[in-house]
């Protein structure tokens, strides 16, 4: 699967090797991270830095979010950018895991996207990284065999009639001239191809 895992950049300093190692399980089972920060971000908050968001920063986090399989939160330290950019996930049908470290003496409230009801909203609470490997394998094996994505699709007296026709004629279904259509678009899309080669 394709995954989008984020967290607060302000926790980077005091939580970034439980981020590290989030990173790390996500990738250990066979799975691709499209828009992978935490290292260089582990390494601006080693020398005092706190990454700043750049004009760029809301599309490209936008964009990965649509282009991904899966999003993993870690919420240790809650924020706007992270519950806006989980309920985003959702809003999108994308499956979301909300992961929380339990501290020693720290009372952990629900944050406010947990009152939801999201169906494909997971949360869970982890105190070693065995743990929090066991509850990532969990996810996926849930959601990675999810049916393909389905929508309703309008289209004009003029366009459903050539599919029709098209359809009779080429002994193909709507559905696979729909695909042919999209598929060919997606080869001629550079923008979307100079997207996925960096994200590699």
């Amino acid at each position: 699967m394709v995954v989008f895992f984020t967290c607060s950049a302000k926790g980077m300093a005091k939580f970034g090797l439980f981020y590290k190692n989030a990173r790390s399980t996500i990738l250990s089972l066979g799975h691709k991270i499209n828009r992978d920060w935490i290292d260089h971000s582990i390494n601006l908050a080693k020398r005092g830095i706190l990454e700043k968001s750049t004009d760029t920063h809301y599309s490209n986090v936008v964009a990965a979010i649509m282009t991904a399989d899966a999003v993993i939160v870690d919420s240790t330290v809650p924020s706007m950018a992270i519950g806006h950019q989980a309920t985003l996930a959702l809003q999108n049908d994308k499956p979301v895991l909300l992961l929380k470290l339990k501290q020693k003496g720290v009372n952990m409230d629900k944050l406010f996207i947990e009152g939801s009801g999201a169906k494909n909203l997971e949360v869970f609470e982890y105190s070693t990284p065995s743990q929090m490997k066991n509850i990532v394998e969990i996810f996926f094996k849930k959601y990675e065999t999810r049916p393909k994505k389905r929508f309703n699709l309008v289209l004009t007296g003029y366009l459903n009639n050539y599919l029709s026709w098209a359809s009779f004629f080429y002994k193909k279904t709507k559905t696979d001239l729909i695909h042919e259509c999209v598929g060919k678009t997606l080869e001629k899309d550079s923008h979307y191809k100079k997207y996925l080669s960096r994200n590699k």
